[in-house]
């Protein structure tokens, strides 16, 4: 099998990293969901599912899609972000955007003003309509 992985296509660059194909899959695929929910997975997890109930536990940077401004992250922080899936505990888009993601799992939402913080936005770090972007993983459920 190292001989197929050293045969590469005319058209490849040399210094490009081989990315395995459900990756590179993960890497490309974005769906769009009802509301203007945009989903991309960076990496597809191998845990449980999220399902509606179930304690969350994410770690993620959350920022203005628009200028890329980060106005919240818990990344550097040693708990995760802790909800109950479906109970309104954080904004819309987020909850929408995490159904089906799997415990082990990356994930870039774009969330919508109306689906995130609206047109009153947060005083400080939010101006009004801002759609949002969170680079979320999923670190556990119970």
């Amino acid at each position: 099998s190292s001989k197929k992985k050293k045969k590469k296509k005319a058209k490849s660059t040399d210094d490009s990293e081989e990315v395995p194909k459900a990756k590179l899959t993960s890497l490309t695929r974005e769906r769009r969901l009802a509301g203007g929910i945009i989903l991309r997975d960076i990496l597809v997890g191998t845990g449980a599912t999220v399902t509606p109930g179930r304690r969350i536990l994410l770690h993620y940077t959350a920022s203005l899609l628009s200028t890329g401004q980060v106005f919240d992250k818990n990344h550097s922080k040693t708990q995760p972000l802790q909800f109950r899936q479906g109970t309104g505990e954080v904004i819309r888009g987020l909850e929408r955007g995490l159904e089906g993601m799997k415990v082990g799992g990356e994930r870039v939402i774009t969330v919508p003003a109306a689906l995130g913080y609206g047109s009153k936005g947060i005083k400080g770090s939010i101006p009004p309509d801002s759609d949002l972007s969170f680079e979320v993983r999923l670190v556990g459920m119970k």
